[in-house]
């Protein structure tokens, strides 16, 4: 399975700039706000690319864009997904 299908299982899906930077995105519930998560590379450049890759995860506020919650050292994508389950 590859590492875009996963991601789709756990309902996230790809999204870019259009400077070309591309992240995985969900639209969740936070806190009351309707909100979206992005998931990147650990340096925020873009996609992970292996599920053992260190990963940055960031809350934002879908109307105003603000950043609501950042998870910056997340030691693989492997280890954020398997939290989600919980």
């Amino acid at each position: 399975m590859s590492l875009d299908e996963i991601m789709k299982d756990h309902g996230f899906r790809v999204s870019a700039s259009c400077a070309g930077q591309a992240w995985y995105t969900k639209f969740i519930n936070y806190n009351g706000k309707r909100a979206y998560i992005t998931v990147m590379d650990k340096e925020g450049e873009g996609l992970p690319q292996l599920l053992d890759d260190p990963v940055a995860v960031v809350v934002y506020d879908l109307r105003s864009g603000d950043e609501l919650e950042t998870y910056p050292d997340i030691g693989s994508l492997r280890s954020y997904l398997e939290s989600l389950k919980e």
